[in-house]
């Protein structure tokens, strides 16, 4: 039976050719999709499961908390500094106990505790008019600000207060200087609450204690304790702290203190007060010169750091104990004045300037007030603290040091790829990338965070908490409901995939359904970045265009089905297309032998052994396609020395096989209903052919036969229409997934790393897909030859058989475009849920391929019509000519030669 098959194919030399340049597509098609394809949905799986896990899984805010930005599903990276308690004890324990909970850190941003700082003592020399100016120079990043404060004091051997300043008004330039005073600036540090326990399990924080002094790390010990100050009713909170080493912020410090050339003495004091009013007050006095000068430099990182020394009672370089009031008047307490809570950003959305680097942009909202003491606009909202303590005053706060923590040693993801907003340890990220104009700043400048010289409560971004402290002291200070937000991490959550995805959701359900708070999940989530515009607010202009990491909720799960749809989707559909080309190839083979077959049977041929003749066939024929795409895998693998992998190497030639026996199923079906006397019978399907218009001309005569046949034009449409609608399909899930890979970091780090696979797949796909419905055309067209030879013995000219069967190609190709995107969009509805009204281009314009395809895939059966003899094509000659047969050899030989080549290079290229 091999030798019967072999003979026919020799025999049928341009069925034969048709054959193996189908058998050398889908080798090829199959080696790189299957062999290399594969293995790169592999390696995008593989780096979304190194990179997907992030700090937290699901973070719970308070009702009311929600942004606009949320509606595009962005977080703001600002979002926890901004949220001013809202969860109580309750409800946070509530979710603590919850069984599929495997850490629920909470975090409460308290408030800024005030601190005045001794720059030094003033060193008074005798009697007289002294000028102290505090200079600041505050730089964050992007430019240095300059502040000055000038105070004049007034200092003599006798109480100056009561005898010549008591009576002057609340506006006098100058005060009362006091001996062995300090000269002092205001600072404020920001205090947050943590469960310790919760916390060492979410960062490692008991982990990142320094060795300073007796520092450690918070036990069960260490409790709040309340009293009432004695002869008062003000209440006295000690709480216990620890603290951050690190400062954000960038400024310096100038103090200079003078005395000024002017007389000032006991009997002539009030004259000489009474005469600088005369002269002009605090501008006379600005004038004048001095006669002694002493100068005092501060960075703001000595601040801080002696700063934390008199908290602690420790030096914070040496470890050597010092005096706790070296800086400080009182370390261990102070009083809260103009208390403000922390308090959101306000967003309005803004036309992205540059919607292709950054598709979503923000504009941030200028709060404005009529009265509001030292600011008329700020960005975030002035709130204070309403005690429910019963008391008419603040309350005062005395702390315990605890120890000191580095937070570089904790355990948070530093990978810009999916890192998520922790300003209880780092200030969201910043940087200038267009100034007002909009023109691009290169390098980027980043904005470092403010300090309390600047109140920044009120600015864009602020500093972490330096401080921390305890939940059941957060609740002592603010009130029932201190908790600002909660970070879960989910239990046996391992792996990125979707059971995982579904006990986070499950676990994100629970929490809202028993404590009726807001939930997002966070896991697998990846920075976006977003253009956010900073415009003029108060005295300083419009700044220009910040780029912020902003976290786009899910990323690394969008990605994950999306590559696992679209890899997946694209193996299928060269499968797919393989299987019709083999099945519409031997099926036409069977329609054109059915005579032939009929004779055998009369001859004592059985049915099954006409069955057996079709599978034996594609056996050959998928042996074949086995053997070269082991062949080239194995070029492949031994020229870019890759480590093989057994189960994709086997599976490459293996599913090349399925192929080519998936496709003679069908046809050795109709084969055995196949009956001896139809060697007598005339047609190929039906004894006549339907006609639905009347023949006017080349157009209708084209439909007509196109109809008339409409079984075998069924078949062409299928097998164009299949592979056109999966081809649709594949376009549209990658451009949805190069919209979520391109907007994200992670999804750029992906896509950097399998682009020219992923768009040369989709290529190659294209190709087999144009390349085999254009042989399923050419075996369509050579069944005509009767037909045309015919036409052409009547007197039809060369170009009106080419028009009669592009015509024909566009029919086929038309009805196919038509069943093709309905394919299409049935498909993206049951895996969407929805129809592509956003990228409706995508799916229109691939209708148009069908066509092309159907008007491509009769040209060189046109001219193969056009070129024909009359007497050869009515008698149905095959040439058997010596030319013709080293021709097709040494064709197939280059061929082969040269696709295998070329893909081989490619692919090693690729990997």
């Amino acid at each position: 039976m091999i030798r019967f098959i072999w003979q026919n194919w020799w025999r049928r030399k341009e069925r034969f050719f048709l054959n193996l340049v189908g058998v050398l597509i889908i080798s090829v098609g199959l080696t790189y999709l299957v062999g290399l394809a594969e293995m790169n949905k592999g390696t995008i799986v593989d780096e979304l499961q190194k990179r997907w896990k992030s700090s937290y899984d699901i973070v719970v805010r308070p009702k009311g908390t929600k942004s606009i930005t949320e509606e595009v599903g962005l977080l703001d990276p600002n979002y926890l500094s901004g949220i001013s308690g809202g969860i109580s004890q309750k409800q946070y324990e509530t979710i603590k106990n919850l069984p599929n909970v495997d850490v629920a850190a909470p975090i409460a941003t308290i408030v800024d505790l005030h601190y005045y700082f001794k720059v030094a003592p003033y060193e008074y020399d005798g009697n007289g008019i002294y000028r102290l100016n505090n200079h600041y120079r505050i730089d964050d990043g992007i430019q240095s600000d300059i502040y000055t404060e000038t105070i004049y004091l007034a200092f003599g051997d006798w109480n100056v207060l009561y005898e010549n300043l008591i009576d002057k008004p609340e506006d006098y330039p100058i005060i009362d200087g006091i001996a062995d005073d300090f000269i002092t600036i205001p600072q404020t540090l920001l205090l947050a609450a943590i469960d310790p326990e919760q916390e060492a399990k979410l960062v490692g924080l008991d982990e990142a204690i320094i060795d300073i002094g007796s520092g450690r790390y918070f036990n069960p010990d260490d409790k709040v304790h309340m009293e009432i100050l004695p002869d008062s009713d003000t209440p006295l909170i000690d709480i216990p702290i620890i603290m951050s080493n690190h400062s954000y912020s960038n400024h310096e410090l100038t103090v200079t203190f003078e005395k000024l050339d002017i007389p000032f003495e006991r009997k002539t004091a009030e004259k000489t007060l009474q005469s600088i009013i005369k002269k002009g007050g605090e501008a006379y006095l600005d004038t004048l010169p001095s006669t002694m000068t002493k100068t005092y430099s501060l960075t703001s990182k000595e601040i801080f750091n002696k700063l934390m020394s008199s908290i602690s009672g420790f030096d914070t370089e040496s470890g050597k104990p010092v005096d706790r009031t070296l800086y400080l008047d009182e370390p261990d307490g102070f009083q809260h004045v103009n208390l403000e809570r922390p308090s959101a950003l306000q967003y309005a959305n803004k036309q992205s300037p540059y919607s292709e680097r950054w598709p979503i942009a923000f504009q941030l909202k200028k709060i404005q007030y009529d009265d509001a003491g030292y600011t008329k606009e700020s960005f975030r909202e002035m709130k204070t603290f309403a005690f429910n303590l019963d008391q008419d005053s603040w309350p005062y706060v005395r702390h315990r040091w605890i120890g000191f923590y580095d937070p570089s040693k904790l355990t948070i993801s530093k990978d810009p790829t999916n890192e998520l907003p922790m300003e209880t340890y780092r200030p969201a990220n910043s940087k200038l990338v267009l100034d007002k104009n909009l023109k691009p700043i290169n390098p980027p400048f980043t904005l470092i965070p403010s300090n309390s010289l600047t109140n920044d409560a009120l600015d864009f971004i602020a500093e972490p908490p330096v401080l921390l402290t305890t939940l059941e002291a957060a609740e002592a200070i603010v009130g029932d409901k201190p908790i600002s937000a909660i970070r879960i991490k989910v239990k046996d959550v391992n792996d990125l995939s979707e059971d995982s995805q579904a006990k986070v959701e499950k676990v994100a359900v629970e929490i809202k359904q028993k404590t009726g708070l807001m939930t997002d999940i966070t896991l697998g989530s990846s920075p976006q970045p977003t253009l956010i515009n900073v415009p003029a607010i108060n005295d300083r202009e419009e700044t220009g265009w910040f780029e912020q990491p902003w976290v786009k909720l899910g990323t690394s799960i969008t990605i994950f089905r999306e590559a696992r749809i679209g890899f997946s989707g694209l193996i299928l559909t060269i499968m797919a297309v393989a299987i019709i080309y083999v099945w519409a190839s031997s099926l036409v083979s069977l329609l054109s032998r059915r005579k032939e077959f009929a004779v055998l049977l009369a001859v004592g041929w059985k049915p099954s052994q006409l069955s057996r003749l079709f599978f034996l066939q594609s056996l050959l024929l998928g042996l074949a396609v086995a053997l070269i795409s082991w062949t080239m895998l194995g070029w492949m693998y031994f020229a870019s020395d890759a480590t093989v992998d057994p189960f994709r190497f086997t599976l490459t030639g293996l599913i090349g096989f399925l192929i080519y026996v998936l496709g003679a199923i069908i046809p050795a079906f109709l084969a055995i209903r196949i009956q001896p006397y139809e060697a007598m019978q005339v047609g190929e399907i039906s004894k006549t052919g339907k006609r639905l218009i009347r023949t006017s001309g080349i157009g209708t005569m084209a439909f007509n036969h196109f109809i008339g046949k409409w079984r075998r034009s069924l078949l062409s449409i299928v097998a164009i229409a299949l592979p056109t609608s999966l081809l649709a399909l594949f376009l549209y899930i990658t451009f949805r997934l190069r919209g979520v890979m391109y907007t994200t970091w992670l999804g750029q780090y992906v896509a950097l790393e399998i682009g020219p696979v992923h768009y040369t797949s989709m290529i190659v796909a294209l190709v087999i897909a144009i390349l085999t419905t254009a042989e399923m055309m050419w075996q369509n067209i050579s069944e005509r030859q009767v037909e045309l030879s015919l036409l052409k013995a009547l007197g039809w000219k060369n170009r009106h058989i080419r028009y009669l069967i592009w015509i024909e190609g566009f029919f086929t190709g038309l009805f196919a475009a038509i069943i093709g995107l309905l394919l299409a969009t049935g498909m993206m509805w049951l895996l969407y849920q929805q129809l592509p009204t956003d990228d409706l281009w995508l799916v229109l314009s691939t209708g148009a391929i069908p066509i092309v395809v159907g008007i491509l895939g009769t040209v060189i059966p046109a001219e193969r019509a056009v070129n024909m003899s009359p007497i050869r094509g009515m008698h149905h000659q095959y040439s058997n000519k010596k030319i013709i047969k080293q021709l097709i050899k040494w064709t197939l030989i280059i061929m082969f030669f040269v696709i295998l080549s070329f893909f081989v290079y490619l692919i090693v290229q690729l990997t």
